[in-house]
């Protein structure tokens, strides 16, 4: 009897953690043994990146911009136009992953930052890898996009 109440508090105790855990919170595996710091400039890059690739809509995608770019984000209204307009590369099953180098390791003192990133996904059954470079600032403790470009002209 003892066991059964006890392995009851146990699937409650389990099904309260899960259901309090934030799911916006993405796990990015890169960096130092799969591990990346939220607080990075190369973790907001990535971020951003998967928004627009994986999410349905741009609500989340232009919470991670400045004011500047956001307004040219929302001009395309859609993550394909997004894809199309702004970044000039159409994916699928996208993968995003910093370009190691290239980064100060002190970046809690740091107001901008460039971050390199290598972008693998397909596109008619072809792989493609393409190299971005995305500007931003820090603003109130966060990274916020400021631009996009190639990183090889």
């Amino acid at each position: 009897m003892f066991k059964h109440i006890c392995l009851i508090f146990i699937i409650i105790g389990v099904t309260f953690l899960a259901a309090c855990q934030d799911p916006s919170k993405r796990v990015i595996k890169a960096g130092k043994y799969g591990m990346m710091s939220d607080e990075t400039p190369q973790y907001a890059a990535i971020v951003f990146m998967l928004t627009i690739y994986e999410n349905e809509d741009l609500r989340e995608t232009l919470t991670m911009t400045d004011e500047r770019f956001g307004r040219t984000i929302q001009a395309y209204q859609t993550n394909k136009s997004v894809q199309r307009h702004v970044l000039n590369l159409r994916l699928n099953d996208v993968t995003v992953e910093p370009v190691s180098g290239g980064f100060a390791p002190i970046t809690k003192y740091r107001k901008k930052a460039t971050v390199d990133l290598k972008i693998i996904g397909t596109f008619d059954n072809d792989k493609i890898v393409d190299l971005k470079t995305v500007s931003m600032v820090k603003k109130s403790g966060d990274w916020l996009i400021t631009g996009v470009s190639n990183t090889v002209p």
